[in-house]
């Protein structure tokens, strides 16, 4: 069924879908999350160090742009409408996926998760969140961060 070209073509779609599919283990980098609603961020915070994530807190932009020139992270949530840098501004700052953005936001604000994923975000998810699912999608990111740099590899 479809001949080797076509299977050669699907190894590396095929391999970074398995390794996006592993089960979650712990990051090797810390966690930075950027988030002014104190209650939001220690929410989300417990439930990243529930997974066994190594987590760091700040509440404004200034701070997390520090943080991101001092020490490398696996992945920086940032929220959308952060004091001193906006998570989109921050995002702009530094290079695509290094290290991986997921922003968090408003909900109906379309053109800014639009214009989020134009500028290289990996995830964005809304306010209100289920902090398992936000969990979920965060511990995920840099296993497809992974993948997809090991399948463009394969490819080139």
């Amino acid at each position: 069924m479809g001949g080797p070209r076509l299977r050669a073509g699907l190894l590396p779609f095929l391999s970074a879908t398995v390794m996006a599919n592993q089960s979650p283990s712990i990051l090797p980098e810390p966690v930075l999350l950027a988030v002014s609603h104190e209650q939001a961020r220690d929410l989300l915070a417990d439930r990243l160090r529930r997974a066994d994530a190594d987590v760091q807190s700040v509440s404004n932009g200034t701070d997390t742009r520090r943080e991101i020139q001092e020490q490398a992270f696996g992945v920086v949530v940032a929220e959308t409408r952060l004091p001193g840098r906006s998570g989109l501004e921050l995002l702009r700052s530094f290079p695509t996926l290094q290290p991986p953005f997921v922003l968090l936001g408003r909900q109906g604000n379309d053109e800014e998760i639009e214009r989020a994923f134009e500028l290289g975000a990996a995830d964005y998810f809304t306010l209100p969140f289920s902090p398992s699912i936000a969990t979920a999608r965060i511990m995920r990111v840099p296993r497809l961060v992974a993948a997809a740099s090991g399948s463009r590899s394969v490819s080139e």
